[in-house]
């Protein structure tokens, strides 16, 4: 191998399902091997993982749906705090999950709304006029 050059990367992350807010440190170490090609390792607490964007779970509730920022995100958006803690529930119930969805569900709902539309007029012919 040639020379490497590490550099210190802070991923910012949250999660899906509870909406947990977190940030991991990684080492990455970028070097070239005798073919040339780039590689890039990952390390966390000196142990090789996968990069952030691979596989990532929740630390608090285990869910893998997670989704990261851009480098530098939390610092500008001080209303989203690192290890803030997961939303509670009251006794008894279980955290509401189809909030972060609702948008995506309301514009699939029109989309097949409008989609159906026409495909009723096609197969029935237009509306006759009264």
């Amino acid at each position: 191998m040639r020379e490497a050059v590490s550099a210190r990367e802070t991923w910012p992350f949250e999660c899906l399902h509870c909406l947990r807010v977190w940030e991991e440190e990684y080492v990455v170490r970028r070097t070239r091997d005798e073919q040339g090609v780039d590689i890039v390792m990952w390390t966390r607490d000196e142990v090789v993982v996968q990069p952030p964007w691979s596989g990532m779970t929740c630390p608090g509730c285990g869910c893998g749906t997670v989704t990261s920022f851009p480098t530098g995100y939390l610092a500008h958006h001080p209303e989203t705090t690192p290890n803030r803690p997961a939303v509670e529930a009251p006794a008894g119930e279980t955290p509401a999950r189809g909030a972060p969805f609702a948008p995506h569900a309301l514009l699939t709902l029109a989309f097949l709304l409008l989609a159906c539309a026409g495909l009723y007029e096609r197969l029935c012919g237009p509306a006759e006029p009264r």
